[in-house]
C-alpha cells in the first residue's frame, strides 16, 4: 500500500529563494527581458526574502519596476539627463540652471544615488546653506533646482516621491515697490544724459529692461503712437540672444505724447535704419546690461535714491496708470504680466505715490 504524502506546499508563482551555507536567504526573479536579477542584499529569514519577492512582483505588475542599476544612478547622472531635456530654456536661463547645478547641486548631491536623498538631509542642507551666509533667494534657487532634478526620477517612476517637497524655505525679504515720482524720473535721467530717453521710456510705458534693449526702430510706430514689444535683447555667459518676450506673447504699448516726441527726433537723429536697436551704448553697440546697471546705479546714487532698481521704473509706470484709474486687467495686458495676481501686487495702495503729480506729466 502506497504511503499517504503529506500536504503539498504551493509552487512559487514569482521568483525563487535560496539558502545559503552562510544560512542566510537569497532572492531571486526573472527580469522583463529574462534575464535573472538577485537581491542586492539577503536576508536572515525565509519569510524577509518572500516578501521581497512579493512587492518586486507588485511593482512589476503596476508598472513602477526599474533595473537596480537604474536605482543606482546618482544625483549627477540625473542632473546632466535634465539639463539635456530644456529644449525649450531660454539662454539665460538655461546658463543659470548650469551654474546651480555646478556650483550647488553637484559639490553636495553629485555622487549619491538619487533614491538615498531623505527629506530629512534637505532640511539640513537648506540649514547648512543659510548657516554659511547664502541669501534666502540663493538658498531657494538651490533647493528648487536640486527639486527639478530629482522630479526629472519621479517621473521616470525611479523615485516614489521628491524629497524636496514640503521643505521649509527661507521667506525673501519683501523688495517693496518704490514707484517714482515724475520730478524724480527726470532728475534720474538727467543724472544720466546719455541714457536719459531710455530711462523715460521706461517709466513712461513700463517696458522690461531687456525688451528696451531689444527694441528696434521699426517696431516704434509714431503714427499709431504704440511700440511694439516682439523680442529681447538678452545677456547669457557673455553672449547676447535675440528671444521671446519673457510671456512669449507679443504686445503694443502705448505711447505718451510728450515721449512720443522725444522718440521722433531722436530717431530721425539716429538714422533711417529700420534693423538698429533704438537704445544702445554712445558707441552704438548693443547695451551690456552688467555695465549699464552699474552706470544707473552711480545716478540713483547721485539723486539720492540708492535703493533704486531699474525695474522700479516698470512699478512706477503700473502705479501710474492704475492712479489714473486703470483696471488691473489693462495694466496686465500692457505691462505684459504673467497673471492679475502679479498686477495686484504691484499696485496695491502702498503702490501709489505718485496720483497727486502723473497729470500734469502726461
Amino acid at each position: 500500500m502506497a504511503k499517504a504524502s503529506g500536504p503539498q506546499r504551493p509552487r512559487r508563482r514569482f521568483g525563487r529563494v535560496r539558502k545559503l551555507p552562510s544560512l542566510r536567504y537569497q532572492a531571486g526573479y526573472l527580469a522583463p527581458d529574462s534575464s535573472v536579477i538577485y537581491a542586492e542584499q539577503t536576508f536572515p529569514t525565509k519569510a524577509m526574502a518572500d516578501r521581497f519577492l512579493v512587492l518586486t512582483e507588485a511593482e512589476m505588475m503596476s508598472g513602477t519596476w526599474m533595473p537596480p542599476e537604474r536605482r543606482r544612478e546618482t544625483v549627477g547622472e540625473w542632473a546632466q539627463r535634465w539639463l539635456a531635456s530644456g529644449h525649450g530654456w531660454k539662454p539665460k536661463t538655461r546658463v543659470d540652471y548650469e551654474m546651480r547645478v555646478r556650483v550647488y547641486v553637484e559639490p553636495r548631491w553629485g555622487t549619491r544615488e538619487i533614491t538615498s536623498i531623505t527629506r530629512a538631509e534637505v532640511r539640513d542642507w537648506v540649514a547648512e546653506l543659510i548657516e554659511d551666509g547664502s541669501k534666502p533667494s540663493t538658498v531657494r534657487h538651490a533647493v528648487g533646482t536640486l527639486s527639478r532634478v530629482v522630479s526629472l526620477a519621479v517621473e521616470d517612476g525611479v523615485l516614489n516621491a521628491n524629497p524636496c517637497d514640503r521643505v521649509r524655505l527661507p521667506r525673501l525679504p519683501s523688495a517693496g515697490v518704490r514707484p517714482l515720482t515724475p520730478s524724480e524720473v527726470e532728475r534720474l535721467a538727467k543724472a544720466l544724459p546719455e541714457y536719459a530717453l531710455l530711462i523715460r521710456t521706461a517709466a513712461w510705458t513700463g517696458l522690461r529692461a531687456a525688451e528696451l534693449c531689444g527694441l528696434r526702430a521699426k517696431r516704434v510706430d509714431l503714427d499709431r503712437r504704440v511700440l511694439e514689444v516682439t523680442e529681447t535683447l538678452s545677456e547669457a555667459g557673455g553672449h547676447l540672444y535675440v528671444v521671446p518676450p519673457k510671456t512669449y506673447q507679443s504686445r503694443s504699448v502705448p505711447i505718451p505724447s510728450p515721449l512720443a516726441a522725444q522718440l521722433r527726433d531722436y530717431l530721425a537723429a539716429q538714422g533711417g535704419d529700420p534693423e538698429r536697436y533704438v537704445f544702445t551704448v554712445p558707441t552704438g553697440q548693443p547695451i551690456r546690461w552688467r555695465n549699464f546697471s552699474k552706470q544707473f546705479h552711480a545716478a540713483a546714487v547721485a539723486v539720492n535714491l540708492p535703493d533704486l532698481r531699474f525695474h522700479d521704473l516698470r512699478h512706477t509706470n503700473a502705479a501710474l496708470l492704475i492712479a489714473e484709474g486703470a483696471h488691473p486687467r489693462s495694466v496686465m495686458e500692457r505691462l505684459g504680466h504673467s497673471s492679475i495676481t502679479v498686477t495686484f501686487n504691484i499696485c496695491s495702495p502702498a503702490s501709489r505715490p505718485i496720483s497727486r503729480t502723473v497729470s500734469a506729466k502726461r
